[in-house]
């Protein structure tokens, strides 16, 4: 879905990476994200953060897993400034939608303005070009 904003928006974009990857075994992967969601860790990001103060328009992308953002993503989150910005959540789920995205966003940048945010099934995301194409044409892109 990150390519098909970035298409669609012209804009940069930024993958957040961790420094330690997750597992090959989706199960696996579940547990340590469990565990990094119990201990509300903040695992390191791989790459230097990007400097947003650039940009007014800041679109933050990753899966939800049980509702929320993975603890990976949090870490990006508290790594950069996203007040006076427009932020816009999108992500992939399995039953979660935007899960309390929107929520936690807000709570971190209370001077941020958070746009309506998409999401779409993980199994969906592949096909979903229009879907994103008509839900960025909704917030003026």
């Amino acid at each position: 879905m990150a390519d098909f904003i970035q298409t669609k928006t012209k804009g940069d974009e930024y993958e957040i990476v961790p420094a330690k990857e997750y597992p090959k075994s989706y199960k696996k992967t579940t547990e340590v994200a469990q565990k990094e969601q119990e201990d509300n860790a903040r695992p390191k990001i791989k790459n230097k953060l990007p400097d947003v103060s650039k940009y007014d328009t800041i679109f933050i992308g990753s899966p939800i897993w049980w509702s929320e953002y993975p603890m990976v993503v949090r870490t990006f989150l508290d790594g950069v400034n996203l007040n006076n910005k427009n932020v816009v959540p999108f992500t992939t789920h399995e039953g979660s939608g935007l899960g309390n995205t929107t929520e936690t966003l807000k709570k971190q940048y209370t001077r941020a303005k958070v746009l309506k945010g998409f999401s779409v099934s993980g199994s969906d995301a592949a096909d979903a070009r229009s879907d994103v194409n008509s839900w960025l044409n909704g917030l003026g892109y």
